[in-house]
């Protein structure tokens, strides 16, 4: 059996309570449905010979309504069970993908496009729902329906029966060979599909940069292309799709043909009555449906095992960062060491850090400065452990980077990106990310502290206004200050800044420095920047180039040393 087939029946095992229910009310209107033919064969049969009795006639009239109020209640009670467990399902994955997504290491996700993942969480998972809710709820149902219908055709009349059910055999032949031609077909609709999923999300999240490059005609083209691309894909899988609905037709209008033949010499010879024909041609009626069922079932069980696949191969990545549980213990203080630390992005054979050693002791600062692609933001990846540093070269009050799990280090750091990202909700809520208790009051002092308390102030509805995807609604500088405004509120004893204030005009970061130095000693401080003044008065101050410390000292120090910062301090006055 195909694996994915064996992940499904997994998942559908997940909420057997539903499914047996499922099966018991399908099995009841199978019953009712296949019983039907039989009370219409003894009414032909008393009519030809014309011993019915009008009560009689009433009474097999009222048995044939009291079985079809049976089919209608039970299907709607199968109907609920299925997709009600389909839809559990459907849930279900959706959590593992993402609960399992959040889990994985950055590493994943320098290499995976963000459409790739949303076509895995919308329309690989619906595949599944779809296989689930009705494609072996059909081969079941199918099967019951053959069965039962072959065998009373058998009791009938074994020999009209036989030549009726001739053309079946050919029906299992095509599915056969249609298996792995609809699995890899369907695969790469896929695939393709996740290539236009991710193109509408980076035309849809760049849409203010294409319009004003004017470049919304070239972008329209490419997702023309790429639309294409998934519809000639689509139409490969419809064509193979579509055989099995003229093949089943053609099928079943043989199965006619040779009843007519057949059957119809029979009834003339007298070896079987008119009210056996009548119920043969009515459960040969019946038999269509499972000749349907079988094609249905197999497109999409290989749909779905095509797309179950593709989501193991997803939650079968152990690329995991680790789940130990946190020391015990209060929180760290905020010392930071780095001994003979060199790291290389994963498949970079150029280090990006070499040989780094800075020590920053609690409640100290350290500034990083350098030139661009020097390396000043890997330190912040690494410190928040978004990539792991090798073993024993980064240290939090002295233990081993490595040895205490992500979550954790992440708790103890608050972080401003050099990219800030503000989620689309209001200002209040994007604050509660630092700190979800966080009162008016706090936010307000938080925002005091970064500049940014009179704008929100001035907004519509204040704290309360809804801000725009990604914070479009705010400027530059505004989403920076609001991210950094976020950290603050974090109750963290490390606060690290990657070019925080590079949006922010003079005025405003002499005013938002001047806050944080009243702040100073409370937890350490690492700011990245290529701004002197953001750094000048920090303990200490690393230079780096190409990934090296190329001076390191106090500000006052380092303007007294010609030198790369004393440079970068000359050229910055005079630009002033």
């Amino acid at each position: 059996m195909n694996p994915g087939v064996k992940s499904i029946l997994r998942e559908f095992w997940r909420h057997r309570g539903k499914v047996v229910l499922g099966l018991v009310c399908l099995l009841v209107v199978d019953a009712a449905q296949l019983t039907i033919p039989l009370v219409v064969k003894a009414v032909v049969d008393r009519l030809a010979d014309a011993s019915a009795a009008v009560p009689w006639i009433a009474e097999q009239a009222l048995v044939l309504v009291g079985l079809a109020c049976v089919v209608a209640l039970f299907r709607f009670a199968w109907r609920h069970f299925f997709f009600s467990a389909s839809r559990l399902v459907e849930l279900d994955l959706r959590n593992r993908i993402l609960d399992h997504v959040m889990g994985l290491s950055a590493r994943y996700f320098t290499g995976t496009r963000t459409g790739e993942v949303m076509a895995l969480a919308t329309n690989d998972v619906e595949s599944v729902r779809q296989a689930i809710a009705m494609g072996f709820v059909a081969g079941f149902d199918a099967s019951i329906y053959a069965l039962v219908a072959i065998a009373a055709m058998l009791w009938l009349d074994p020999v009209l029966a036989l030549w009726t059910i001739l053309p079946l055999p050919f029906l299992a032949l095509l599915m056969a060979a249609s298996l792995k031609a609809i699995y890899d077909r369907w695969d790469r609709v896929q695939a393709s599909y996740e290539n236009l999923t991710e193109k509408v999300r980076e035309s849809v999240a760049g849409i203010r940069i294409l319009r004003a490059y004017a470049q919304e005609e070239g972008d329209s083209a490419e997702f023309h292309r790429l639309n294409r691309d998934y519809y000639g894909k689509y139409m490969r899988y419809v064509a193979i799709d579509a055989c099995f609905h003229p093949a089943i037709l053609l099928l079943a209008g043989t199965c006619v043909a040779i009843l007519l033949g057949v059957g119809g010499a029979r009834v003339m010879e007298g070896r079987t009555s008119i009210g056996a024909f009548v119920a043969f041609a009515s459960y040969l009626g019946m038999l269509t449906w499972p000749m349907i069922a079988a094609g249905w079932m197999l497109s999409l069980v290989q749909r779905a095992a095509a797309s179950m696949d593709r989501i193991n191969t997803l939650l079968g990545l152990r690329d995991l960062e680790d789940d130990r549980p946190a020391p015990g213990g209060a929180r760290l203080q905020g010392a930071i060491e780095a001994k003979g630390l060199t790291f290389a992005y994963p498949g970079q054979e150029e280090p990006a850090l070499k040989v780094l050693n800075f020590s920053v002791p609690a409640g100290t600062g350290l500034g990083v400065v350098g030139e661009i692609a020097s390396g000043k933001s890997t330190v912040a990846q690494l410190l928040c452990r978004m990539y792991d540093p090798p073993p024993g070269t980064v240290f939090l009050d002295g233990h081993d980077l490595l040895d205490l799990p992500a979550a954790f280090v992440r708790e103890q750091i608050a972080y401003v990106p050099q990219e800030p990202f503000l989620f689309s909700d209001t200002v209040a809520e994007n604050l509660r990310l630092g700190k979800p208790g966080a009162t008016p009051a706090e936010m307000e002092e938080a925002c005091g502290m970064a500049a940014l308390h009179e704008e929100i102030s001035a907004l519509p509805k204040g704290y309360e206004t809804l801000l725009g995807e990604r914070g479009v609604t705010l400027s530059g500088g505004q989403k920076q200050r609001l991210c950094l405004a976020r950290a603050l509120l974090k109750p963290a004893p490390i606060l690290l800044l990657d070019d925080t204030l590079s949006a922010v005009d003079a005025e405003t970061e002499r005013a938002i420095l001047a806050a944080l130095r009243a702040a100073a000693g409370q937890r350490t401080t690492i700011v990245i920047s290529h701004r002197a003044s953001a750094v000048r008065d920090l303990s200490r101050i690393l230079c780096l180039q190409r990934g090296r410390v190329i001076q390191s000292g106090t500000h006052e120090e380092l303007v007294r040393t010609p030198g790369f910062y004393k440079l970068m301090v000359e050229l910055q006055e005079m630009e002033k």
